[in-house]
């Protein structure tokens, strides 16, 4: 999803930007090609990119290992607040960020199709037309070409065994010599000459470190101890990031090396592993396998040799390393804007929470759900009965549940109001909340925990959704009013269209008594006018300040209200193109605007458009107080309809919960007060979390240090004039 608008995308297609060390990049347009997500992080917030190689796609692990590390590596560093950019050759052309569709062919491609390439093979490849995974040194050198300066891989090369006759010395490490880019990985690969290579990287200058290691003990890739040791030792992500930034302040072009060992449940014995390689090397001296192609060789042998052991460990490693990659990353982006003056707090993750948890809490009300995802693997999928090859996946669900875990993984603070069965689903859905929302879930014998089945095709697109949700009736207006207290001291309400009319029309009631906006989310077009019709309407156009529809739910509303215009039957999907999409959409979403202070249209892969009766830069809400900014009320006072495009991602998992966690990143800027622009940006950052994830709701979202919190300078959406 997208966070810039036509003009700044007009500027970044058209590589309108510097970077630190070759200046222009358009004097190498038709060399580099730089996917939108990154280029727009290296506009923004450059620090948050990190680099990933592929030759650990092309040549380090088998297919489908290869893509599903790939994709998993790029996923965590997203879910921890950064960029990922996988850096490759792909006929011809440098590509800084891979979609998955390159990620696949590179993964399906017979290595020995693919070229291993550094430095001295770029030129050749790039000449030819040729496909390739860069190695460490031909990443860092694409690296600093764009200026990014954290880069996360498995383990570099080195001095190779005997190399003190053979002269065989990796160019990873000349290249980390004259690279001012932080390199993260398991240390130096097992298989080569560690001592000599610790001793040829402190000739090049380059800084060499262990992570969170007391004892200095170098890594040495599928072993957590090599048996030689690093000159210094970094505690944290904090450190490594003040070590870089300083680096960079002293005008340096040497690099660094920071050695993480794996997890110590994929560490393998250190004396096995030295013999599994003496007879792997072996192997390729009789063989007479020499240069690039031992290594990927020497790979493949041991994890033959070690019955797969060795590659999970690998698929560890790359994994651990792209999770310290991107803290450092962002710690970076918060020193350096911090002395920037940009205002980034100086308090942690964990004591940016603690912090949030002092303020009063929203309160969300709606249906707490078991989903089992089925993602259909087969690429012809019809509902004709047969069988299809697919993976199940079951995690916590409902509209309302979904919300309230994204805005206290993003806000810090949460109370959810809902009902669950006596139960394992019951029990396990309380375990993803804080303990505190226990006692305001309603527990019942009467019905089992509400489940939804979901089918997805291989695209991850909904395709059905069956399920059993009678326990919403246990949300009562007896249960609502026994928490009148936490209402009256909410700075907001936020329901979902699963609780009943009844329960509804308790809620407005406690609202207006206690001047509490409430934010309605439609949750699905069957029942999206129910709050705007029958008994419970007036008192819900009282209270209702935000709602957050799709088209076919803001037509049911529009049409609930009185909206007296020709109503399509058209499916967004079918639309020739955007001028109709948006022309419907003002046109509902001013009338509904009549009734509710703040409508917000999300339109899926297209976008976001709101409607409000002032400025994008005025926010929802009171800083200081959390109290709700009303909107005016004169008819003088026109609507702005604006819209926001949405990013497109290159990679999909599944769409099932990324509306509700753009309503949980809105929220969550929302009762902060910032204005409109941070809180669709802060949403789209957690839509993208989610279409990232196997469960409706992201593991991680990101802190406050992410670039998304920021202002963005320029112009931010379309202002939606007479269509």
């Amino acid at each position: 999803m997208l966070r810039y608008s036509k003009n700044l995308s007009v500027a970044l297609n058209n590589k309108m930007f510097l970077t630190r060390r070759y200046g222009d990049l358009t004097k190498r347009g038709p060399l580099i090609d730089i996917q939108p997500a990154v280029r727009e992080a290296l506009q923004m917030a450059p620090q948050t990119v990190v680099a990933l190689e592929s030759t650990i796609v092309t040549h380090g692990m088998p297919y489908p290992h290869n893509l599903e590390t790939a994709l998993e590596v790029e996923q965590i560093v997203r879910q921890k607040g950064a960029v990922p950019a996988t850096i490759a050759i792909v006929e011809g052309r440098i590509q800084v960020g891979l979609s998955g569709d390159q990620l696949a062919r590179l993964a399906k491609a017979d290595y020995r199709q693919t070229i291993k390439t550094s430095r001295r093979d770029l030129a050749y490849v790039l000449s030819k037309g040729l496909s390739g995974g860069t190695t460490v040194a031909g990443t860092l050198l694409v690296t600093d070409m764009v200026g990014i300066r954290v880069f996360a891989t498995g383990g570099i090369g080195g001095v190779h065994r005997g190399g003190e006759h053979t002269m065989d010395v990796s160019a990873d490490l000349v290249e980390l010599g004259r690279t001012p880019v932080a390199v993260v990985s398991s240390g130096v690969k097992s298989i080569l000459d560690i001592p000599r290579t610790l001793e040829y990287l402190e000739t090049q200058g380059v800084c060499v470190a262990s992570y969170k290691c007391p004892d200095l003990d170098f890594p040495a890739f599928y072993t957590r101890s090599s048996g030689s040791k690093a000159p210094y030792n970094l505690d944290s992500a904090s450190e490594a990031a003040r070590m870089i930034s300083v680096n960079s302040a002293l005008g340096l072009r040497s690099g660094f090396l920071i050695g993480v060992p794996l997890p110590e449940e994929f560490s393998l014995d250190r004396k096995e592993m030295d013999e599994v390689i003496a007879q792997s090397l072996a192997e390729a001296d009789r063989l007479g396998i020499k240069g690039k192609e031992v290594t990927p060789f020497i790979l493949a042998a041991v994890s033959s040799i070690t019955t797969g052991r060795s590659l999970e460990s690998n698929m560890a490693l790359i994994k651990n390393n792209a999770r310290v990659a991107s803290e450092i990353a962002v710690e970076l982006y918060r020193i350096e804007n911090r002395k920037c003056g940009v205002g980034i707090s100086e308090t942690s993750e964990t004591e940016a929470t603690n912090v949030s948890s002092q303020r009063p809490a929203p309160v969300v009300i709606g249906g707490s759900i078991v989903d089992t995802c089925i993602t259909v693997l087969d690429g012809d999928l019809k509902l004709d009965g047969a069988t299809y090859h697919a993976t199940i996946d079951i995690s916590g669900g409902g509209v309302g549940r979904n919300i309230a875990e994204g805005i206290w993984k993003i806000y810090g603070n949460v109370h959810l109001i809902s009902a669950v069965g006596n139960d394992q689903n019951g029990e396990y859905l309380k375990r993803l909340l804080p303990n505190h929302c226990g006692s305001s879930i309603v527990t019942t014998g009467s019905h089992p925990t509400a489940n939804c089945s979901v089918l997805l095709d291989n695209q991850g697109e909904c395709k059905l959704v069956v399920g059993d949700m009678s326990i919403h009736n246990a949300i009562s207006v007896d249960w609502i009013n026994s928490h009148s207290k936490l209402i009256q001291g909410t700075p907001l309400v936020i329901i979902d269209s699963n609780i009943s009319a009844s329960a509804m029309k308790a809620i407005f009631q406690l609202c207006r008594q206690y001047g509490k906006p409430v934010f309605f989310e439609p949750t699905d077009m069957r029942a999206a006018s129910k709050p705007f019709s029958g008994s419970v309407r007036d008192d819900a156009i009282q209270v209702i300040r935000f709602v957050t529809p799709n088209l076919y739910e803001l037509r049911d509303i529009a049409k609930s209200l009185g909206y007296k215009n020709t109503i399509p039957e058209t499916f967004v999907e079918n639309f020739e193109n955007m001028h109709a999409l948006l022309a419907e959409v003002r046109s509902l979403a001013l009338f509904v605007n009549q009734f509710v202070d703040n409508v917000i249209v999300t339109l899926g892969s297209y976008g976001v458009a709101i409607v409000r009766k002032t400025t994008e830069d005025v926010p929802f809400f009171d800083k200081q107080s959390n109290y709700y900014r009303h909107t005016p009320k004169d008819d003088s006072e026109p609507s702005a309809v604006r819209f926001y495009h949405a990013r497109k991602l290159a990679q999909i998992v599944n769409v099932s919960g990324a509306g509700d966690s753009f309503t949980s990143g809105f929220v969550a800027a929302m009762l902060d007060g910032h204005p409109e622009s941070v809180c669709v940006n802060v949403g789209f950052e957690a839509a993208c979390c989610a279409l990232g994830a196997k469960g409706a709701v992201a593991e991680h979202y990101f802190d406050r240090g992410h670039f998304c919190w920021q202002p963005i300078s320029g112009p931010r959406c379309i202002t939606l004039g007479e269509l």
